[in-house]
């Protein structure tokens, strides 16, 4: 992950959690029911851009074995 891309997910989950403290006070009076559908939304929001941005974990392990067997076989 380059250094732009860290910029971004660090503004994108910035803005989600400012996006529900906004709400949050916007909305003071909202039911119980209305605060669980923003906290589900904003947790697969949440998700999906680190996803997105962050490499999945057998990602550099796959890679890495390959490296391995290259050597192995010289």
């Amino acid at each position: 992950m380059n250094s732009t891309d860290e910029v971004f997910l660090c503004l994108l989950l910035a803005a989600v959690l400012g996006l529900i403290l906004f709400l949050r006070t916007k909305f003071p009076g909202a039911s119980r029911a209305a605060q669980t559908a923003v906290l589900l939304v904003a947790t697969i929001l949440f998700f999906s851009i680190c996803n997105l941005f962050l490499p999945s974990p057998g990602a550099g392990v796959h890679s890495l074995s390959e490296s391995r067997a290259g050597m192995i076989q010289r």
